[in-house]
């Protein structure tokens, strides 16, 4: 284990940027849901924008999940000084991102209210939902390329233009949200279409730049239009190979949460409101973890750098390093959680039996960040960024959907246990991922190259 200066040096300059952008992403969101919680203090457009957002979620994780698994062949070129595969894998990962886009927008364009109905059998929520996702679902097409593109610049660690395109979405978003939902500046009280009219502005907005930057201002890629329509049929067989694990994986993922966030819309027994309540708990989650998953992010470069250089043992001293430094974070991060809960929950105005179910639900969240923080540093981090891609997905998966889901469905559905006891069984994968990834990383099976040469 080594934490000499440079490296660390390395860890934070990739790490703050992506933290930077979290952070700023999340105050996004919690701007939403905090001026929706105040525009109608029933609750009902809280819940029904969380729940109409789950597409949405699905949309960015999948898309995460190319750009990271082209990142994995990225990183490794990147290390490697190889520059013309990292435009092939471009070219291939923007074409899918197109495809995707275009899928997930038409779906919750053309059967919103069906979509809706797979999160909740409250009428109420499911008509704002239904208006929400009917001007939103425009989003979809922009944001698929967006994102992909800004997360797959992160593997040959170009980060400012994430930071930009982040800032210009956050404070159109919060500017058009206290416009729109209220009704100010002379503008109609729109509420929850007001909300999805700022998000798909700012949406807009970040496409722009990510674009912009991509074909006119960036020089060390040198990717162009005509880039787009070339195609390399060995990398994009590169790709699929050690790619499509890590978008099964994230597709997966983001599903599983979609399910969890369904089973909570299903709950009747509960005094509060759980889906209101896990909203505000994601919230408080996310932002204690942005640091960590800029480290994740860190990890999958970094590590994925050493390997492309042949270098197995820098990889393996880094890997090292890295799993320390995300497990004092994640203990960090869970001290955060306790120490403002209650402050932070303050900020919501919704009824004071979901205040309680918000903090009985963060204090289970507090204790699983700690093996959040280390599965995000070997899942997202060391081990995608050394090719062992499929190990993570099936890792993912079975104690995902084997574990954590079937319990959660038993103890709601069965047993009706309270809510906090549901979502800690909803969380289980996270410690027993830990104790999987930790036996793997043992050998020397995950350290894989997968670079050509050309």
């Amino acid at each position: 284990m080594k934490f000499d200066k440079e490296f660390l040096k390395s860890i934070f300059a990739i790490a703050i940027p992506i933290a930077l952008q979290n952070l700023i992403t999340l105050g996004t969101s919690m701007m939403d849901t905090i001026m929706l919680g105040r525009a109608d203090q029933t609750g009902v457009l809280l819940s029904a924008s969380s729940l109409a957002n789950q597409p949405f979620f699905i949309l960015q994780v999948l898309t995460f999940g190319i750009a990271s698994g082209a990142a994995v062949l990225c990183a490794q070129y990147w290390g490697k000084g190889d520059m013309q595969p990292i435009r092939d894998v471009f070219s291939f990962v923007i074409k899918v991102a197109i495809l995707v886009g275009v899928l997930f927008g038409v779906t919750v364009l053309t059967v919103p209210e069906k979509v809706m109905r797979i999160y909740s059998v409250n009428e109420d929520i499911i008509n704002a939902g239904v208006k929400y996702l009917r001007i939103l679902g425009y989003a979809y097409f922009t944001f698929a390329i967006s994102n992909t593109v800004i997360s797959a610049l992160r593997s040959i660690e170009v980060l400012k233009v994430s930071v930009v395109a982040s800032i210009v979405s956050f404070c159109t978003n919060v500017f058009l949200n206290w416009v729109l939902i209220f009704g100010n500046l002379g503008a109609p009280r729109l509420g929850i279409q007001g909300a999805a009219i700022a998000t798909l502005t700012a949406r807009i907005l970040e496409f722009a730049i990510a674009l912009v930057y991509l074909f006119v201002i960036d020089k060390k890629l040198g990717f162009k239009v005509k880039d787009i329509f070339t195609h390399n049929r060995i990398l994009a067989g590169d790709v699929m190979k050690s790619g499509s694990p890590v978008v099964i994986n994230e597709l997966m993922w983001s599903l599983a949460t979609s399910a969890q966030a369904a089973i909570l819309g299903h709950i009747t027994y509960a005094a509060g409101d759980p889906v209101a309540a896990n909203s505000i708990a994601g919230v408080i989650q996310q932002l204690s973890t942005v640091v960590i998953i800029g480290v994740a992010n860190a990890a999958a470069v970094l590590v994925g750098m050493a390997i492309g250089e042949n270098n197995m043992k820098k990889a393996m001293e880094r890997a090292s390093a890295l799993r320390w430094i995300s497990a004092i974070l994640g203990v960090l991060a869970c001290v955060f959680i306790l120490s403002v809960k209650k402050t932070f929950i303050g900020f919501y105005s919704v009824p004071e039996e979901t205040k309680i179910l918000a903090d009985e639900i963060i204090t289970v969240f507090a204790f699983i960040t700690i093996c959040t923080a280390i599965n995000m540093s070997m899942i997202m981090g060391i081990l995608r960024g050394a090719g062992d891609t499929k190990f993570c997905m099936t890792t993912e998966i079975c104690c995902l959907w084997l574990l954590a889901i079937p319990l959660a469905l038993i103890t709601a559905f069965v047993f009706h246990f309270p809510v906090p006891v549901v979502f800690f069984f909803m969380k289980i994968d996270e410690p027993a991922k830990a104790i999987i990834c930790a036996i793997r990383m043992k050998g020397t099976k995950w350290l894989n190259q997968l670079t050509r040469d050309f």
